[in-house]
């Protein structure tokens, strides 16, 4: 005779369980036996709610209308064993994780083996034990609690996962408008560099030009105030012009475009670089020390830029009444060449460093220092376009280290 769903209203039905919570676990016993059913259900009843079934399928329709923690299943009954009832449970995907104890009075190790191979999770031998049943009981019970907490956390995991990709497709997607639309801007750029090396700086010229023909042809006529707001046109069209040219050189370096890399010799590059600047060399009264200098592989008029732009800025930011000193030395390891240009110059500030190759980026006021803003961001875009670094140690008021990379030829 069967008893099924039977829940005795125990004392314990309250009691914590193994994780601390309010919430007993669910055993369901399993055993033809009733006196067998009464020893187990005396020994665990503190341990957990307790159902009882004295048969296979009735065991397998009470897990079904709500799985258990845990099944003390007896091994030899008649009709269908407890061999054939594992095998259920563990075909089915709602009760295969569902921990089963073998309660047997067959001691051979093929039975043993067999149990443990169909997925029995523990054996206990008749005649029971209260202390062992209770130990591998409460076992069982901890580990079905903690593969449901794994379980649990996987789940989570997953939809933390799915959320994450999805937040990742988006922004995918978002990245991809945006190459799209900078695609678009740099075209926009790209035509701009047409304007202004055309259009823009015509009339441009024009104004510098014949600003400078009223200055040279009718300059002693006019009053000292007019020759005063000449000048002040003049120099704002050649500064304009400056940053016109600067802005058309920093926008191609950005599009990358650049011919083939040559062995590039530095020295006469140098040389030819002071003869252009000799007149400033001259008026400053500096003192220019250039030491050996690799073959580097690179574009000439790139780097000659570059230098240009280090040397200009060397004898520029310079304190009032000091001459310009410099000192160009060069180093090379493992196929790389760093050049350093050492001046004496104003220095720059700890809070200036952070933004010193930063387009249009001013560290010191226009009325002090011309400039466009972009010398060292070209700089900048040069070394990297072969393939380089640049960076400056500097002290303020006692000058500045600028050392660049490049690759040997």
């Amino acid at each position: 005779m069967t008893t099924p769903a039977q829940r005795p209203a125990a004392a314990n039905d309250t009691a914590s369980d193994l994780s601390g919570t309010q919430t007993a676990p669910d055993i369901l016993i399993v055993d033809d036996d009733p006196g067998m059913v009464q020893t187990l259900a005396r020994v665990i009843r503190p341990l957990g709610r307790l159902r009882f079934a004295t048969q296979g399928l009735d065991a397998l329709r009470l897990m079904a209308e709500a799985p258990p923690d845990l099944v003390l299943l007896d091994a030899q009954m008649p009709g269908m064993s407890g061999f054939e009832v594992l095998e259920a449970i563990k075909h089915d995907p709602r009760l295969s994780d569902i921990p089963v104890i073998f309660v047997t009075s067959q001691a051979e190790a093929q039975f043993e083996q067999t149990g443990l191979e169909k997925g029995a999770a523990d054996f206990i031998a008749k005649p029971i034990r209260p202390a062992i049943v209770q130990a591998r009981v409460r076992t069982q019970l901890r580990l079905k609690q903690a593969n449901d907490a794994l379980k649990q956390v996987a789940a989570t995991d997953r939809l933390n996962l799915a959320e994450a990709l999805a937040e990742l497709r988006e922004s995918h997607a978002q990245l991809q408008k945006t190459a799209e639309e900078l695609k678009l801007a740099n075209e926009g750029l790209l035509q701009f560099v047409r304007i202004s090396s055309h259009d823009l700086r015509e009339p441009l010229n024009t104004v510098v030009q014949f600003v400078g023909l009223v200055e040279d042809d009718h300059g002693a006529a006019l009053p000292e105030e007019a020759r005063h707001y000449l000048r002040l046109v003049r120099s704002a069209g050649e500064r304009m012009r400056t940053l016109l040219d600067d802005v058309v050189r920093y926008a191609r370096l950005q599009r990358g475009e650049t011919e083939p890399r040559t062995p590039v010799a530095l020295e006469p590059l140098l040389a030819e670089l002071c003869e252009a600047l000799a007149s400033q060399l001259a008026a400053s009264g500096a003192e220019l020390h250039i030491g050996q200098l690799p073959v580097v592989q690179g574009h000439a008029s790139l780097l000659s830029l570059l230098f240009q732009n280090l040397v200009s800025n060397a004898l520029k930011f310079m304190p009032e009444g000091r001459a310009p000193r410099i000192e160009i030395a060069a180093h090379s390891v493992a196929g790389v060449a760093t050049i350093t240009l050492e001046d004496n110059g104003i220095g720059i500030s700890s809070e200036g460093m952070d933004q010193l190759f930063q387009p249009f980026a001013r560290l010191n006021l226009r009325r002090e220092f011309e400039g466009s803003g972009l010398g060292l961001a070209i700089c900048r875009q040069i070394t990297e376009a072969h393939g380089g670094t640049i960076s400056v140690r500097s002290r303020p008021g006692e000058g500045s280290a600028f050392a660049v990379t490049l690759p040997l030829a």
